[in-house]
């Protein structure tokens, strides 16, 4: 544990020290500049996060079999797992127990929850694929590549395909069954999952259930991640058209599409510090526009996490004090 906690905190120092540079070598004078240009449009550019936020969480609740959760009762409760996801470096996963945890004080059944969650980042995964290999096509047509590039490209491209396929068996065949069996072909043991097979079995059912009896959600939930990600198309379009650079829809969707992927590629260092801003640095030289606005985009970025970040932790706070106390009154004696 002493050992993890310490590689962690040298991949933030690896990351910070990548960012610090990078700053330095775009020039601070540069990124002063443009952030002063922007002014009071700095808080016009926290807000489309809030459709892309409202779309996810659409996206959510359709990850559901059933439900009569409202719809600010969803969001207050993946705000809260969100915010984890952001601050520790798991791949976005430390997060999703935790939502499955809230649920329960909106009498959700932890079993439901976790296949709730465990359903929405597939799909999730599943948008991102197709929208990043869109990105990626828009690239190759915006480069103008052609011969043994392209063809390599392309093929690169489409194993999102077989990724997604991949993600979708998996699912149907029992995560968590297939996990068991395979730490058993190999004989190790884990405790925690041996002691708790039943409860696994039943999750992969939830998890089978979904994709047998409930396409409708499955097409719902996938849509509405979908839109979640081209509606972060907004932040880098008014990005670019506040600092002067009028840029069509194309590179617009090239940035966020292949922004994505540097981060989650970068996922294991906290916050994806550095590696976020180097994939969007790079970005930025292969489409031939200011390395100094990419880096501003990237400081925004950090601006607006570090404040829905801050929003969800005290939400958190909140909904874990609203859940000791119910489950105290529950196991008051009754006389």
């Amino acid at each position: 544990m002493v050992q993890k906690k310490r590689v962690k905190i040298l991949l933030l120092l690896i990351g910070f020290s990548i960012f610090c540079v990078l700053i330095y070598k775009v020039g601070v004078t540069n990124i002063y500049q443009h952030l002063s240009l922007l002014k009071w449009k700095i808080l016009i550019l926290l807000l489309p996060f809030s459709l892309v936020f409202c779309l996810d969480t659409l996206g959510w609740k359709y990850s559901f079999k059933e439900t009569n959760l409202r719809f600010k009762n969803l969001f207050t409760i993946r705000l809260a797992g969100e915010a984890i996801n952001m601050i520790i470096p798991s791949a976005n996963l430390a997060g999703e127990p935790v939502k499955a945890y809230l649920l329960q004080k909106h009498n959700v059944p932890m079993v439901e929850g976790i296949a709730s969650v465990v359903i929405s980042k597939a799909l999730m995964t599943i948008s991102q694929i197709v929208f990043v290999m869109i990105g990626v096509g828009f690239l190759l047509f915006q480069l103008n590549i052609s011969g043994s590039r392209l063809i390599s490209t392309i093929a690169i491209t489409l194993l999102g395909i077989p990724v997604i396929v991949l993600i979708l068996f998996i699912q149907k065949r029992g995560i968590f069954s297939s996990l068991l069996g395979l730490l058993r072909l190999f004989k190790i043991k884990i405790r925690y999952l041996e002691e708790n097979v039943g409860r696994l079995k039943a999750l992969d059912e939830n998890i089978l259930d979904f994709y047998r009896n409930y396409k409708k959600n499955f097409c719902l939930a996938v849509t509405f991640y979908f839109f979640g990600w081209i509606a972060g198309l907004i932040e880098v379009f008014l990005v670019l058209n506040f600092l002067g650079y009028h840029v069509g829809f194309f590179p617009t969707y090239i940035i966020e599409s292949l922004s994505t992927v540097a981060k989650g590629i970068t996922s294991f260092i906290p916050g994806s510090v550095g590696g976020q801003e180097g994939g969007i640095i790079m970005i930025f030289s292969c489409l031939k526009l200011s390395v100094s606005i990419g880096l501003t985009l990237c400081i925004l970025r950090r601006l607006r996490e570090l404040i829905w970040a801050a929003a969800g932790l005290i939400l958190l706070s909140k909904l874990e004090w609203t859940l000791a106390e119910t489950s105290k009154e529950e196991s008051k004696p009754e006389f």
